[in-house]
């Protein structure tokens, strides 16, 4: 790291420490650690991974969810509708069963079913969007089936009703 920030005349005189503590750089810092001020060059910054450089080599497209949210992520609730289905298949004796039952566990999940996620996962990310916090965004999700986004109306009146409840506009 040092070879490339001398090499781009950014090294200071007196050094710098290759990461942060624990990776927490300190909000807005750009030049903190050596790790920080590569990260934030331009060509650092639009260089893809490996992995989104071969999946988008192949033609296909490479699409990154946030890690631990199911409910944006359908692919996350087809694999919990298939582990279902798998769990009430009969016990195994060997992996060639095993295998035989996974399979049929990914393909009696239905298009339909799959289709229905997506779209569930596309309201969630349109309530996201219209600046609804978690619990709003599961009520308007309720409320709601009609198509993948939420009509702005639906963000507005849930919170015109939480400011009616409670006499406080809804975070």
């Amino acid at each position: 790291m040092e070879t490339i920030i001398c090499e781009r005349g950014l090294w200071p005189q007196n050094g710098r420490n290759a990461q942060c503590e624990g990776f927490k750089c300190e909000a807005g810092k750009t030049d903190c650690c050596c790790r920080r001020l590569l990260f934030t060059q331009p060509d650092f910054e639009n260089q893809k991974s490996h992995l989104e450089e071969f999946i988008t080599a192949g033609g296909h497209i490479c699409d990154f969810y946030p890690k631990y949210h199911c409910e944006l992520n359908f692919i996350e609730q087809y694999w919990g509708a298939a582990k279902l289905i798998y769990r009430s298949s009969p016990k195994t004796k060997d992996m060639r069963e095993m295998g035989e039952n996974v399979k049929h566990a990914l393909d009696n999940v239905s298009v339909v079913q799959i289709r229905r996620y997506a779209n569930r996962a596309a309201r969630f990310i349109s309530a996201y969007g219209q600046n609804l916090n978690g619990p709003e965004a599961a009520w308007a999700n309720r409320k709601y089936h009609g198509h993948r986004i939420l009509p702005p109306e639906m963000a507005t009146k849930l919170k015109k009703e939480h400011k009616n409840k409670y006499g406080t506009p809804a975070q």
